[in-house]
Order: C-alpha cells, then sequence, then structure tokens
C-alpha cells in the first residue's frame, strides 16, 4: 500500500504508526536476545546468616566455603568447650556478666565489634599476656594457635553466624587414625572441658591417647556423641558433632582403637 495520494494529516498518522510498528519489532528483538543469554551470568550463592542464638550446625542447603568461618560449626564448639563451663562462663555461672554459649551471647556479653578486633574484648582477654586477665585463666586448657586465628578471621570477616551444609562435601571415614582424624575432633570440641587436671564432666579425661581409650572401651565416647539415651549427651551445652565426625569416631573405635 502506497502513501503518495493521502493528505498530510493521513501521511503523519502512517508515518507515527510505521515507527511504532519498527520499535516494536526492535524491542522483541532485544527482549529475545536478553532472555537467550541471561543464563550465563552466574548468580552469587551466599550462606545463610542465621542471627538466632544456639542450635547446631548445618540449617542450609548451601555447601561450606573453605575461605569462610562458619560461627556454629567452627567457633562455638572450642568457645562451649574451653570457656562456657561450670565456673567459667556459662549461663549458670556467667563469670564478669560474660556468657559464651550462643551466638547472640557471645556478640553481646564477649563485646565482639565485627571487623575490629582491637575493639574486641573477647579477643583482647584470650590474648592478654596478664595472667590475671588472661582467658582461659592459667591451669586451664588454653586455646590452640590455630583456634585463636579461626576467632580473629570470623570476627575480621564481620562476626556472622552464618551457617552452611557441612555434610555436602566429601567424606573419608575409613582411613582414620586417632593423630590425623580423631584427636583434632576432641581437641576443638571436647578436651577444653575433659581434661586431667580441670574436667568438669564426671571427671571423664580425653586429653592423650590412653584417657581416650579407656573411654571409648566402655562405651561411652561413642554413646555420648551419637546422643544414646544411655549416656550424656556431648558435647555439653554445644552443637552436637557432624555425621562425619560421628562417622570417623565410630570407625575408629570399631576398628580397635589404635594409636597411629
Amino acid at each position: 500500500m502506497e502513501n503518495n495520494d493521502l493528505n498530510p494529516v493521513e501521511e503523519l498518522k502512517w508515518e507515527a504508526k510505521s515507527l511504532l510498528i519498527i520499535g516494536l519489532v526492535l524491542l522483541a528483538i532485544l527482549g529475545f536476545s536478553v532472555s537467550g543469554c541471561k543464563h550465563d551470568i552466574p548468580v552469587p550463592i551466599k550462606a545463610v546468616d542465621d542471627n538466632g542464638g544456639g542450635g547446631g550446625g548445618g540449617g542450609s542447603d548451601q555447601p561450606c566455603d573453605p575461605n569462610t568461618v562458619y560461627f556454629q560449626q567452627q567457633v562455638l564448639p572450642f568457645l562451649v568447650s574451653s570457656c562456657a563451663k561450670s565456673g567459667c562462663h556459662n549461663a549458670a555461672t556467667a563469670e564478669d556478666g560474660v556468657i559464651l554459649d550462643s551466638y547472640a551471647n557471645v556478640m553481646n556479653t564477649g563485646e565482639v565489634t565485627p571487623f575490629d578486633l582491637s575493639d574486641s574484648e573477647i579477643w583482647e582477654v584470650i590474648n592478654e599476656s596478664d595472667p590475671d586477665k588472661v582467658m582461659p585463666p592459667p591451669g586451664e586448657t588454653q586455646l590452640t594457635q590455630a583456634q585463636i586465628n579461626l576467632l580473629a578471621l570470623w570476627i575480621n570477616q564481620g562476626a556472622q553466624n552464618l551457617i552452611c551444609d557441612d555434610a555436602s562435601g566429601p567424606c573419608d571415614s575409613v582411613s582414620v587414625s586417632f593423630a590425623g582424624d580423631v584427636v583434632p575432633i576432641l581437641q576443638n570440641k571436647c578436651v577444653g572441658c575433659h581434661t586431667t587436671a580441670t574436667s568438669t564432666n564426671g571427671f571423664v579425661s580425653l586429653s592423650g591417647f590412653t584417657d581416650v581409650e579407656v573411654v571409648a572401651g566402655t562405651g561411652q565416647l561413642v554413646g555420648a556423641i551419637t546422643h544414646d539415651p544411655s549416656y550424656v549427651a556431648m558435647p555439653d551445652g554445644g552443637p552436637k558433632l557432624n555425621a562425619c565426625e560421628i562417622a570417623k569416631i565410630k570407625n575408629w573405635v570399631s576398628e580397635g582403637t589404635l594409636n597411629n
């Protein structure tokens, strides 16, 4: 259809209609192009930030990032074991008003300032040189350097209560050794309470191979960590060991509690 015979008004209408059609066609092409390639843009996956207190590990379907510190799985266990116990910083004793048995209590009473070690009271007392001020106090099991470094990294990363799925990665519970697998688990989650000199949980010591072997031989070790109703559930007041950690200890016991 030609518009040579159209009057000026009709000609303007025709041009406007033509431009509208061209515009709609271009929009359709552009929309198709965007929708056709949008799957190439990666969507970042973030861990869940559970700002509630207490609780165990897990609670998210996101895998754990090895470069991120997760409070429930990595920090809370050694704080409960070494600090939040009877006579010190559990809820019943609350020495100096400090309670270290949950995220909320650590943040509030431990006076943690995200991203700032120098303004975090919990960091200062752990690194205190004065024996009258340092925590844990002399005579108690001290935090390892690895635990201190982990606490520092957690604060520097924002002191968040991130949760991840710690069962999402591979778990070798078959090739287990006492030194390489069992000791790190007990050191991080049990030894703070269960030492020869300071044990507060039924005078059970887990500070060395001989002590651990005796407890394992009675069935108490596996019974406690699996929360068998015949035994006192452990860690006391802390998150239950994850499935991989339990499997490693159970396998070590079933293989004869070797000092390997």
